[in-house]
């Protein structure tokens, strides 16, 4: 299952919108989906939101199943590294 973040805004910025994200990409996962998460003219996304959602997910399904379940689409270079600080950051709050 795909989903369009443009629909969000072509800045994700603000915790809502970042807990409506992970409760829909949960919800894929949890009916034993894969989910396309498809940035197309997303310009960027606060470090917070990319660490509420793929911090978040990466920490409850760990590395393995993380990189299975979800498949990340027309993300710019900016947009891969703003989601692996956000994923660093969970992990490090972890510690």
């Amino acid at each position: 299952m795909k989903i369009e973040l443009k629909k969000y805004g072509l800045i994700i910025s603000d915790k809502d919108s970042g807990n409506i994200i992970y409760t829909e990409i949960k919800k894929i996962i949890s009916e034993n989906n894969n989910c396309i998460i498809d940035f197309k003219d997303v310009k960027s996304m606060a470090t917070f939101n990319a660490k509420q959602i793929f911090g978040k997910l990466y920490l409850e399904l760990g590395s393995n199943l993380f990189f299975e379940k979800i498949e990340i689409k027309n993300a710019s270079d900016d947009l891969k590294l703003i989601i692996r600080l956000g994923i660093q950051s969970a992990l490090e709050d972890k510690k």
